[in-house]
């Protein structure tokens, strides 16, 4: 059954729109499709407000009076190379420095500049951001690690020198 206001799909035993929460009258929607209604026609039909005593209690206006959200748009799929940029970076940071560093960041790099040419096609310029900073905190901890190694193992051989007499 499809909703009287919105024309949205619901169940057949639905008693309000999932869409829009407009009461469901099984007599006044059809199983078809419905036909779009005229927001300036319907205005027109209803009848105008009547004055308020002072005192008296406002009633609250109807659910169906109340116009129909905007359809939501349909989601973009996310880059696949922006997805292996993330997953990249954290092998990056755990399992494999060096490779996964570089991949992260390779990948990252790739998937944003085919987000910034395809937009309306493909979306996740974040994720491919997180890969590519992941990528470049993994090298720069391998640079960092390379050289505090390389101290201790050259301050290792210069006191082995050292000692010897040299």
């Amino acid at each position: 059954m499809f909703c009287p206001m919105c024309g949205a799909p619901n169940e057949d035993d639905a008693e309000f729109c999932g869409n829009c929460g407009a009461a469901m009258n099984p007599e006044d929607a059809s199983v078809e499709t419905p036909q779009e209604i005229d927001p300036v026609e319907e205005a027109e039909d209803e009848p105008e407000d009547e004055p308020v005593e002072e005192g008296a209690a406002v009633e609250a206006a109807p659910a169906e009076s109340a116009p129909p959200p905007a359809k939501a748009s349909l989601s973009v799929p996310t880059s696949g190379l922006a997805v292996a940029a993330l997953v990249s970076g954290v092998a990056g940071l755990t399992l494999l420095p060096l490779v996964g560093g570089i991949l992260a960041m390779v990948l990252g790099y790739m998937a944003r500049r085919d987000i910034r040419d395809r937009p309306d096609e493909v979306s996740g310029d974040g994720l491919a951001l997180a890969g590519i900073v992941m990528g470049w905190i993994s090298i720069g901890l391998v640079v960092v690690g390379c050289l505090f190694f390389g101290a201790i193992a050259g301050c290792g051989m210069f006191a082995a020198l050292g000692a010897g007499g040299y």
